[in-house]
């Protein structure tokens, strides 16, 4: 069944539609259609993966007919990416074909667009290292990195017109907020009482936090830190829209519910670190049901609380006399007396 668009308006009558994508086969999302004052924006363009193209170009359509909305491709002024993860940004080459509206991205992303190439190449090596330092047997290695690479191939780098720094952190009447964790250039944007929350704030699930080991801002402390930021929004905030999942109703609700998550997953970590353990073994305890990608996002999950323990000198190394810096070494973290 499709799914149906939907439409937003803000209290001064700018307008916002969803347009649902299957951006891979186990992840559905959104682009968002902004109008707002002299700006006809979209906001994140889908994976370009599968029928993900096809279904953005339908739900320009839908709009036109089913909302009387005079748009399409040649009348957008803007291209937003939201942040450097593919699932936001792979269909730019399809929609660069098709418009000419200017392209920006946080300047902590624009390397992930203008040098895709070599900002997977250096990912790769950073994640095939960090697995033998959390403790990963040497076969599920491979099989992780294969994984991260997996649907990679689909993208190619592309140049960007501007980045939000450069414009103001402002588009038009559209306040663009950086709010570095889940991704190092990840923004939200704020279009009159509505937030685009992106993957900052998602409806039922905690976004996914990977430790600052792997890339500069994420990291769990960013995260909370660009999470406490963003709660005064929800005063004037009738309605927050996530790249994924439902609208967001209460705001602050919603910001105290992800905020309790960490915490207690931060507990559990300390709990299980009250013996020796490897990031593998805590990920595996604290997502036992999961594999495939999962497992991937599981150890970089586990991994970000517990670089946000070690760093407060709350979980400790319990394998020092191990380490040697001509190798890399599986490190096992215990509770500091």
């Amino acid at each position: 069944m499709k799914d149906h668009i939907e439409r937003f308006e803000t209290q001064s009558g700018g307008r916002i539609y969803r347009l649902p994508l299957d951006l891979f086969p186990d992840l559905r999302g959104y682009a968002h259609l902004i109008m707002y004052g002299d700006v006809i924006a979209l906001f994140d363009v889908g994976s370009g993966f599968g029928d993900s193209n096809a279904q953005l170009e339908d739900g320009l359509h839908s709009v036109r007919s089913d909302f009387s909305e005079s748009v399409g491709w040649e009348d957008l002024t803007h291209i937003l990416i939201s942040h450097g993860h593919i699932d936001h940004f792979g269909g730019l080459h399809f929609v660069r074909e098709r418009t000419q509206a200017s392209l920006g991205i946080h300047e902590l992303d624009r390397r992930v667009l203008v040098q895709y190439e070599g900002s997977v190449a250096i990912a790769a090596h950073r994640l095939h290292t960090f697995c033998i330092e959390a403790g990963v047997p040497t076969a599920k290695q491979d099989e992780l990195l294969t994984l991260y690479l997996l649907n990679k191939q689909l993208f190619r780098s592309i140049e960007i017109d501007f980045t939000y720094e450069a414009a103001g952190m402002r588009i038009g009447e559209i306040e663009l907020i950086h709010v570095p964790g889940h991704c190092p250039g990840q923004i939200v944007a704020v279009v009159d009482d509505i937030l685009l929350s992106s993957d900052h704030i998602l409806d039922q699930i905690s976004p996914h936090q990977a430790p600052e080991r792997l890339t500069l801002s994420t990291g769990l402390e960013h995260y909370l830190i660009s999470l406490k930021a963003i709660r005064p929004l929800a005063a004037r905030t009738h309605v927050a829209l996530g790249g994924h999942g439902k609208a967001i109703y209460d705001l602050e609700a919603r910001i105290d519910s992800i905020r309790s998550v960490h915490q207690d997953r931060l507990a559990l970590v300390l709990e299980l670190g009250e013996s020796p353990t490897t990031v593998f073994e805590i990920s595996q305890a604290l997502f036992p049901e999961i594999s495939g990608y999962h497992e991937l996002l599981a150890l970089e999950e586990a991994a970000a609380h517990v670089e946000y323990l070690h760093e407060r000198g709350l979980l400790c190394l319990s394998n020092v006399g191990d380490l040697d810096p001509t190798q890399d070494i599986r490190l096992s973290y215990q509770r500091c007396e």
